[in-house]
């Protein structure tokens, strides 16, 4: 009897152990298949991305380079097998601030004009008044009038040299006042990040219609905000915004049995130029089921025939009757195949956002919807 206790309490030690052996190695083994399927993604294989996996969540740390991969490393931990939550603490590169433009250096100053031509001018006379032809034949005849009672004849003088030295060249004239510079640009408008946190709620109007029996799983559809965007009370993104979202289940009614479903989520928004990825939960559209419907038709239609047999044939009749009748109810349902699900265009749908979306914008240009 005590070997058959110390044999039962060794073997609950050891499965103890066992248990939780498995339950380190299943925590190690998700974050490896996480960080394997990050490596053979293109957009995630490049970015630096942490993984930790404790009691099924998985925590992502480190920097990506931008939304997009931010947002395909959470959809690849998300469903990734054994995961049951997901940490987003993943950071973007930060965005590049503007400087405004300097203003222009002030312009020279004119440079002042001298008139020197007119000082000039004004000197030239008394310059000349000693060396020219005029006051020289003044002389000359004072000097003849003074000597004529003590020569014979009057022996004319020669004229003196005339100066030929070239007059002083005129001053040129003032160079012409240096253009006005050009005025400096406009400064740009001012740029903000504002991050858009999880939860907050999008209501968006579709633009294009869904329908169950012509629409696949992976099809794109456009939208736009039918209400703005708003953290702390500040519109960022403007109603009217260009929406797309995505159709990740699509299941149409069998002829028999089923039932027609429809599940949305939101994929992108474009705004002032740039494209952001998002993140949010589903959107369901679900219709009637057939089976029950289906069973009561097929049912009906049996007990009306085994009526209409009965009274003709008898016995017999009845259940040719029944089995007759039986395949017209099931070939009348058939025929009528399963109700299906359509959402149509200027549908408003509410979703609420799974992941923080940080959105680069200009205040000034928030008028603008694209």
């Amino acid at each position: 009897m005590m070997r058959k206790l110390v044999i039962a309490v060794a073997a609950v030690g050891v499965m103890g152990l066992m248990f939780g052996c498995s339950k380190a190695r299943t925590d190690e083994s998700i974050a490896t298949d996480i960080k394997a399927s990050m490596f053979s993604d293109a957009q995630t294989k490049s970015a630096d991305i942490n993984v930790a996996v404790k009691n099924g969540t998985a925590t992502l740390t480190g920097q990506v380079p931008d939304e997009n991969a931010r947002y395909e490393a959470f959809k690849i931990a998300k469903q990734t097998s054994g995961v049951a939550n997901v940490e987003d603490q993943m950071s973007l590169p930060p965005a590049p601030v503007s400087a405004a433009s300097e203003p222009a250096a002030n312009a020279a100053p004119v440079p002042r004009v001298r008139r020197e031509r007119e000082s000039k001018r004004e000197s030239l006379p008394k310059r000349e008044l000693a060396g020219s032809p005029a006051a020289d034949r003044s002389d000359r005849s004072r000097a003849e009038a003074q000597n004529s009672s003590q020569q014979q004849a009057a022996v004319s003088q020669p004229a003196p040299a005339v100066n030929n030295a070239p007059a002083p060249a005129a001053a040129p004239d003032p160079a012409p006042a240096p253009a006005a510079p050009a005025p400096a640009a406009p400064a740009p408008p001012p740029v903000r990040q504002v991050s858009i946190p999880a939860g907050t709620p999008i209501h968006i109007q579709m633009i294009d219609s869904v329908d169950s029996a012509s629409n696949h799983t992976g099809d794109m559809f456009r939208a736009s905000l039918a209400l703005p965007i708003a953290v702390d009370g500040e519109t960022i993104v403007p109603a009217g915004a260009d929406v797309f979202v995505k159709l990740t289940n699509s299941s149409s009614a069998g002829r028999m049995t089923g039932r027609s479903q429809l599940t949305l989520q939101l994929a992108r928004l474009d705004f002032q130029g740039k494209s952001y990825s998002l993140a949010s939960d589903d959107y369901q559209e679900t219709g009637k089921s057939r089976g029950k419907r289906t069973a009561e038709t097929v049912g009906g239609g049996a007990a009306v025939g085994a009526i209409i047999g009965g009274i003709i044939g008898g016995g017999k009749g009845a259940a040719i009757g029944a089995g007759v009748g039986g395949g017209g109810g099931a070939a009348a349902e058939a025929a009528t195949k399963g109700q299906q699900v359509r959402i149509p265009a200027e549908a408003k749908l509410d979703f609420n956002l799974q992941q923080t979306v940080s959105v680069t914008y200009s205040p000034d240009n928030n008028n603008s919807r694209r």
